[in-house]
């Protein structure tokens, strides 16, 4: 009561109308007068709004630059500010109480402002009711948070991004000659985004260029301890074949200072010795037409049978390289072709020409592949000779026909022949390849991913996921199998989101039919298949009605 009884204030508890009764009394206590007025409390409306501070930027690995996304799109698993009002405003002291669905963590709050995290795509449904400082309900409001940017996405443009940053700062490391750094840092880069080409062949070449130098390095630290045991020959020799192998701006003037510290009255003799030892150090490094060229020039001034016998083992030793790398060159042709045993065949004679481990290592592999395409076919050839004893003679010609296809086999090609004058395969018949049973080089493999990336840039993610799973069969690799998993999550969520859809147009038909009760049962289905919050309010405003 204020102003001696003649003014009042209260605080509704509710919307319910409120009868305000003002009696006037004498000082006997009689009623002298009265009057009555009736009120109706009204709610006020809360407005929530989401608060972008900044926009979501992705990385475009094509272009090697951010482009930024629209304001709308909001990323899963990530905090998102959420900011309430009240309309009109209210100017006395408040509180809100934030409620959240099941799929949605409400995270920190400051008064009039929420953080809220959805871990997955999809609507996320948010309520809020605000209160007086009496604690008397204000009103509520509601709002609907379309969160449609996947966290995986945005993971993988947040690590190819920081790969291409980090891939720069080596180059500059590398520039100033920070070599280990930028070594590392080019690892890390690769460790990123490990399907980053031209990261990747960027590494290679540093890491190849680092060896050399770190081998140089070692070659110089050595010369300078021959100098101070005062054997100039050795020194020489070891900064030539560094100068060689990682130049430096003043390495020739470091073999000057070491020439003339030789004896002169050897000079000639050590004139033919540094020469031989250049050509020795192109000769280790595989170098061969520059070893030959120095091995001539120290011949032409000291004779030598050592350097004769040498420079002729080198031309012999460069004839069976060219002659191996014509052989690996045709047997790789003829691996992509699909003709292992002829590449099996040619890479044999590489090695014979010219020994090498990778090589080696890769004509086992290919004798696992060719072995194991060989016991597959036969067994598929004694699958069709069970099924041709049951008379199952189609599936039997299909068996034979697969036998071949994984590999020559010359008793399923008879009986391919016997049976193809009374049996034929339909058109549509899949006939399975090796790769089907997980058989197939790394060749394969590659062929199929590159297949398969096509298939994906192209959207059709069904096919590509097959793809890759064959490849992986071929080539078990974690990177790939992760992949996998990461489209698998992708094709799910469509294919319900789809369904979903599906089964809400065909209810919203039959609604519009007056069919009011298979529609809302429809509409329940659907909500079971993927949820959907403006349907949840459909179906609710429908029961309110009722």
């Amino acid at each position: 009561m204020r102003a001696g009884g003649r003014e009042c204030a209260f605080t509704p508890l509710d919307t319910q109308p409120v009868r305000v009764v003002a009696s006037l009394i004498d000082r006997n206590g009689d009623l002298v007068s009265s009057n009555e007025l009736l009120v109706n409390p009204k709610e006020f409306q809360i407005d929530i709004a989401v608060v972008i501070d900044k926009p979501l930027t992705l990385w475009d690995a094509s272009k090697r630059s951010n482009y930024v996304l629209s304001p709308d799109i909001l990323l899963a698993n990530s905090p998102i500010k959420l900011r309430a009002s009240l309309n009109p405003p209210f100017k006395g002291q408040h509180t809100f109480k934030w409620v959240g669905d099941a799929a949605t963590a409400l995270m920190s709050q400051d008064q009039d402002d929420i953080f809220i995290r959805r871990g997955s795509i999809g609507d996320s449904e948010i309520s809020v009711t605000a209160f007086n400082a009496s604690g008397v309900k204000l009103g509520t409001g509601e709002s609907h948070v379309a969160i449609t940017l996947p966290v995986a996405t945005y993971e993988v443009s947040s690590n190819e991004r920081e790969a291409w940053q980090s891939w720069q700062r080596a180059q500059a490391l590398w520039e100033s000659k920070n070599y280990a750094e930028a070594v590392e840092l080019a690892q890390r880069a690769v460790s990123l985004s490990p399907r980053d080409t031209e990261i990747l062949e960027g590494l290679r070449a540093m890491t190849t260029n680092y060896g050399r130098f770190t081998k140089a390095n070692k070659l110089r630290e050595d010369a300078a301890k021959f100098d101070g045991e005062k054997k100039f020959d050795d020194a020489l020799k070891n900064l030539r074949a560094a100068q060689v192998i990682w130049p430096l701006d003043n390495g020739a003037k470091d073999i000057e200072v070491a020439e003339k510290k030789v004896d002169e009255q050897r000079i000639l003799q050590q004139k033919a010795n540094w020469l031989r030892d250049t050509a020795s150090a192109y000769d280790n490094e595989n170098m061969y037409e520059d070893a030959l060229e120095y091995y001539a020039k120290s011949l032409e001034l000291v004779p030598s049978e050592a350097v004769a016998d040498r420079i002729a083992r080198i031309r012999n030793r460069l004839t069976l390289i060219a002659d191996a790398d014509r052989y690996a060159g045709e047997g790789n042709t003829l691996e992509r072709e699909g003709k292992l045993q002829d590449a099996l065949n040619h890479y044999s004679a590489s090695i014979m020409s010219n020994p090498d481990a990778g090589l080696r290592q890769h004509i086992e592999e290919l004798q696992s592949v060719i072995a194991r395409r060989e016991r597959q076919s036969n067994a598929l050839y004694r699958e069709g000779q069970d099924l041709q004893r049951k008379n199952q003679n189609q599936e039997a010609l299909r068996r034979y026909t697969e036998a071949v296809n994984v590999w020559p086999n010359d008793n399923a090609r008879q009986r391919i022949n016997q049976l193809s004058r009374s049996t034929r395969l339909a058109p549509d018949t899949a006939i399975r390849g090796p790769e089907d049973f997980g058989i197939g080089t790394k060749i394969d493999a590659q062929r199929i991913i590159q297949s398969a990336d096509e298939l994906y840039s192209q959207g059709n993610l069904d096919q590509a996921v097959a793809l890759y799973r064959k490849a992986v069969a071929i080539a078990p690799s974690n990177e790939m199998k992760a992949w996998i998993n990461k489209l698998d999550g992708i094709i799910k969520e469509r294919n319900a989101v789809e369904a979903a859809n599906r089964q809400i147009s065909e209810a919203n038909t039959l609604f519009k039919a007056g069919k009011t009760k298979e529609a809302m049962d429809l509409y329940r289905q659907s909500l079971n298949t993927h949820k959907n919050a403006e349907i949840e309010a459909f179906i609710k405003s429908q029961g309110a009605t009722k």
